[in-house]
């Protein structure tokens, strides 16, 4: 570790300082990032690191063809080279890293499968699906019997060698008046939701150019901050909040590396999108999220703070059952609804949604026709910012029953 190192030549205090420790995080973040992600940009649209269907660009200028995918593993390199270099490698830090690799090895294979399958189809050696425009990866059964097996062993490995337990704050209610203990077989299949879950939801989300980035972005800061805080005897007492180990800070140094990522990766991530995350970046960052907010007992905040996430999940299930005339959506998940509703069409549609036929009904127009617009890149523009201003409000309204009301 460079900190260690730096104190050792230097005996400062500085370098053993969280808040110093965590802006060098997140600067060693963002450089690597920044340093390599337009390398990996220009070698990926060369190899056809895609699985978007609509070719390359035959060297024409500006690029035309796919988006690369896979960008998430510059991501996941670079908050590496940070933990290592500034973090103190506790059992917090090691477990969360375990758990982002794990699955972005999962991820990982996804999108390979997903790069094969669109190269055998093009070369004529498997049929493309009518209603996709991209390549489908490996099985979703598959998929998530991985992720369930990682995750189990992982998760023991937490109860066993991990300082955890299974108390949990409630929102909106005070320590004193109720401070539940989930005991061992109740808050395994827990934790076990809570990471699977998690990394999915995230996954599900980054469908759209940053969509997931910036949701990924609040819950690593609202994490950061309950670290910190909670982190502090003094801090904790005086705001009633669970009292952490002092080991717990250093989640601050580590979800500042998330935060730089999610900053990085916006300059190429931003729409139109350079580069995707893919499978690879999101299951990572959406487990190692996800189990953050397990170690500082917050697990009941992940669905406030990361409210983007879980409608796009619940969308997704609500509409499960596809009817030919009405669905409860137009589309799903979520964010594809909206951008069925921004878009502007003189004909009138061949599917009415459930909800928008309700909000009409109590005198709501979400989007009235003077609003709505033409372009693929507008309607994705507004639908994109319109989540991200979500994703912030969201960020206050969580750190506000965390810290104040209860």
């Amino acid at each position: 570790m460079l900190s260690i190192l730096l104190h050792s030549v230097w005996p400062y205090q500085i370098f053993k300082s969280v808040i110093f420790r965590s802006g060098m995080a997140f600067l060693t973040v963002y450089l690597v990032i920044i340093i390599l992600m337009p390398f990996v940009i220009k070698h990926f649209r060369a190899a056809g690191i895609t699985s978007d269907f609509n070719g390359t660009s035959n060297g024409i200028k500006p690029y035309t063809g796919a988006t690369p995918i896979m960008g998430g593993g510059v991501l996941l390199l670079g908050i590496l080279v940070a933990a290592v270099l500034w973090c103190n490698l506790n059992q917090y830090i090691v477990a969360l890293l375990i758990i982002m690799f794990s699955f972005g090895v999962i991820g990982a294979i996804d999108d390979f499968a997903k790069v094969v399958h669109r190269r055998r189809i093009e070369s004529g050696k498997s049929e493309k699906k009518h209603y996709s425009d991209k390549a489908d990866g490996v099985s979703a059964r598959f998929r998530l019997s991985a992720e369930f097996g990682v995750a189990l062993v992982v998760v023991l490995g937490l109860y066993l060698y991990v300082d955890i337990d299974g108390h949990l704050v409630v929102p909106f209610v005070p320590l004193k008046d109720a401070y539940p203990y989930l005991p061992k077989f109740l808050f395994i299949p827990f934790m076990l939701l809570i990471i699977v879950g998690g990394a999915n939801a995230v996954n599900l989300t980054d469908g759209m150019d940053s969509l997931a980035t910036v949701p990924l972005m609040t819950c690593a800061l609202f994490v950061g901050a309950v670290a910190y805080i909670g982190g502090d005897s003094e801090f904790a007492e005086r705001l009633k909040i669970p009292h952490l180990t002092h080991e717990i800070k250093e989640l601050s140094v580590l979800a500042t590396t998330v935060l730089s990522a999610g900053t990085a990766f916006l300059k190429y991530n931003a729409p139109p999108a350079l580069i995707y995350m893919g499978d690879l970046g999101a299951l990572a960052l959406g487990s190692m999220v996800s189990a953050m907010f397990i170690f500082v007992k917050a697990e009941l905040f992940l669905p406030i703070v990361g409210g983007i996430f879980i409608l796009s999940v619940l969308s997704s299930i609500i509409q499960r059952e596809k009817a030919e005339r009405f669905r409860f959506f137009l589309r799903s998940p979520y964010h594809h609804h909206l951008q069925r509703l921004w878009t502007y069409n003189r004909n009138p549609s061949d599917v009415e949604s459930v909800w928008l036929i309700f909000l009409k009904k109590i005198g709501i127009n979400p989007v009235p026709e003077e609003n709505k617009l033409l372009t693929t890149q507008e309607v994705n523009s507004r639908v994109i910012w319109q989540m991200h201003l979500k994703s912030i409000w969201l960020f206050v309204i969580a750190v506000l029953i965390y810290f104040k009301v209860r």
